[in-house]
């Protein structure tokens, strides 16, 4: 099968969704198939294709993104994929280069599947509600246009199904889980002296216990309820330090409310790093943390358990990276702000010896965090579009107890 991936953001590109692409494509080529990715680049100013990715003239933009597809009927772009000849479109986004990916499938007369990746309504953050309520309101336009162009839905999130219904839509989404590429995030390629390297450059005490946290830096992260922690809950004796990664539409808040209440000695920002030094990153800390409410994509906690790091997590069973974690076990779950406290005081007591045993012990409690497994469930869902695009045809390998409302 010929499969298009549309995605608005790809590497260098610190994101959930740039990451998911990229595994996908490499997962659905170990099963077989051909992909291309399409994307959008404020660096080129002609639409080209280098290693089987797309690059779109964008613009800048008000999305959680910073940047846009230009012209969603490219006409290099349609040319390229004329050559191609795609038999399946998927899109990661509602952007433009979503809209970009419906108007392929239908010049090529192939299905579409839509991923649901994030809420529309979390997606911008407003003193004003008139202005919130405003931006809200075409976001929603926007993903009910994917919702009402594509054949199949998927997510790794069960709570997709209740977004869906919130924008008045009734769908069935197929639950597809995530992955990772476990051999490039395996915390024995990255020796000791890397580790301290890293720290070192990052101003990170070489016996710190240090949480990170990689991805968007957006208001449904809710990262400043981890600055609050930091500041009124632990102290510069307890030698916990939290990494941040990445950038976004909060990045200057949380800098600024980082600066304010005098967290500089103990959090530190990284800004927007390579995803080829990830997993040397992600290796030099000792937990990944995450605070978001509602977050439908889990791709930074499968790296981070695949480096063998522990997860402190909110609890959130609709994810479907919560069945991955056990709790006490792999990974520790949440429900106050003295238990997040809890957690990251217990690991900081460990001794280095029982932090690699605990790392060697998530590495192997993971059986299906690979991008292999990924597309297999994901073929599953190219099959329901197939027949919903094509009515006669069979429908192969898919249960109806896989579906949900």
């Amino acid at each position: 099968m010929n499969v298009v991936i549309f995605t608005e953001v790809l590497t260098p590109y610190i994101s959930g969704i740039s990451t998911y692409a990229e595994v996908l494509r490499k997962g659905l080529e170990s099963r077989g198939h051909k992909v291309v990715i399409v994307t959008s680049s404020l660096h080129t100013t002609e639409a080209s294709i280098k290693k089987g990715i797309i690059r779109c003239p964008a613009k800048r933009s008000w999305n959680k993104y910073g940047y846009e597809c230009k012209d969603i009927n490219d006409v290099h772009v349609i040319r390229f994929l004329r050559g191609f000849e795609p038999d399946m479109v998927h899109i990661l986004t509602d952007t433009k280069i979503g809209y970009m990916g419906i108007s392929i499938a239908d010049r090529f007369h192939c299905p579409v599947v839509f991923s649901v990746i994030d809420n529309f309504a979390d997606r911008f953050s407003d003193k004003s509600k008139l202005i919130w309520k405003i931006k809200t309101f075409f976001e929603k336009r926007h993903f009910c246009d994917m919702l009402d162009n594509c054949q199949a839905v998927t997510s790794s999130n069960k709570r997709a199904a209740l977004f869906i219904r919130n924008a008045n839509r009734k769908r069935k989404v197929l639950l597809t889980p995530v992955a990772t590429d476990k051999k490039r995030f395996d915390y024995k390629r990255i020796n000791h002296a890397a580790k301290m390297k890293i720290r070192k450059k990052l101003g990170i005490p070489r016996n710190a216990t240090v949480a990170v946290f990689a991805g968007d830096l957006t208001v449904a992260k809710n990262i400043e309820f981890m600055l609050k922690i930091f500041r009124r809950r632990l102290r510069f004796e307890d030698n916990i330090h939290l990494l941040i990664v990445g950038g976004g539409t909060e990045s200057e808040y949380l800098r600024t409310h980082a600066n304010k209440y005098h967290l500089n000695d103990r959090v530190h920002f990284a800004g927007v790093l390579a995803h080829s030094i990830m997993p040397g990153i992600l290796s030099s800390c000792d937990i990944y943390v995450c605070s978001a409410d509602d977050g439908l994509l889990s791709m930074s906690f499968a790296e981070a358990m695949a480096c063998g790091l522990p997860v402190l997590v909110k609890e959130d069973k609709e994810k479907y990276v919560y069945s991955m974690i056990k709790h006490n076990v792999n990974g520790f779950v949440y429900k106050s702000d003295g238990e997040f406290v809890k957690y990251l005081k217990k690991l900081s007591f460990f001794s280095e010896g029982e932090k690699e045993n605990l790392r060697y012990a998530i590495r192997h409690s993971l059986k299906n965090l690979n991008c292999t497994y990924m597309a297999k469930c994901i073929e599953k869902v190219y099959d329901q579009a197939k027949q919903a695009h094509h009515p006669k045809e069979t429908l192969a390998g898919l249960d109806d107890e896989d579906l949900m409302e």
